[in-house]
């Protein structure tokens, strides 16, 4: 987050209970696009596909700065400049024009992505207050597709302890996995350290684990 403190959690249909109220929620936008291409393509609703292409206009932005490799901090400059929150005022202003009609003989798909960008329009769109929050959850998704796959196949663990290691076990793979290094590699340096004593867990995470060796 931008002060280095505040996290925040991508959410789903519902929002989190009052454990999370310092945490920033987001909606990711690409769920929120994919609700209108449904109603589009299978609704044959032909206002969803221009609020496809507004949504798509926003990813594009994104595709722009990481391109150009912006800073955390330009990115939000960016972000807040008057092209996009004129192009936030026009869907916004669409979004209204559309739920002010009789949604009578609209398409059930319509009337959800309608809905759920209405009800979720603060958390879709809280990233253009911050520099740092990624514009949808696509990543951590293909992240954890694999292990979702291997979960769906593997309901026994023998009991509550073996699910949470195995979950741990997945969690360090695909972390050091995202850092692109080797896996047997950081496992090997992390239990030869904790084997010799090392407890300077703070440098021993995937991004630090070469300092480990030399400070403990």
């Amino acid at each position: 987050m931008s002060d280095g403190y505040n996290a925040y959690v991508f959410i789903g249909n519902e929002l989190k209970s009052a454990r999370f109220k310092d945490t920033i929620h987001q909606v990711c936008m690409s769920h929120a696009n994919n609700k209108f291409v449904k109603a589009g393509n299978q609704g044959g609703e032909p206002v969803a596909v221009r609020f496809s292409n507004f949504l798509k206009r926003f990813f594009s932005k994104e595709h722009v700065y990481d391109e150009a490799g912006l800073t955390p901090e330009e990115r939000l400059r960016e972000r807040q400049s008057l092209e996009t929150k004129e192009l936030l005022i026009e869907l916004r202003s669409l979004l209204d024009s559309e739920l002010s009609k009789d949604s009578e003989f609209r398409s059930q798909y319509y009337r959800e992505a309608l809905n759920y960008l209405h009800r979720f329009w603060k958390e879709i769109f809280v990233y253009l207050d911050d520099g740092e929050l990624p514009i949808d959850n696509n990543l951590a998704e293909r992240t954890i597709r694999k292990l979702t796959t291997w979960r769906n196949n593997s309901f026994h663990y023998g009991s509550d302890a073996g699910a949470e290691m195995a979950a741990t076990y997945h969690s360090v793979i695909v972390t050091v996995k995202l850092h692109g290094s080797s896996i047997w590699n950081f496992i090997g340096t992390f239990f030869k350290n904790i084997f010799n004593r090392c407890r300077d867990y703070v440098n021993m995470v995937p991004d630090k684990i070469a300092l480990a060796t030399s400070q403990c």
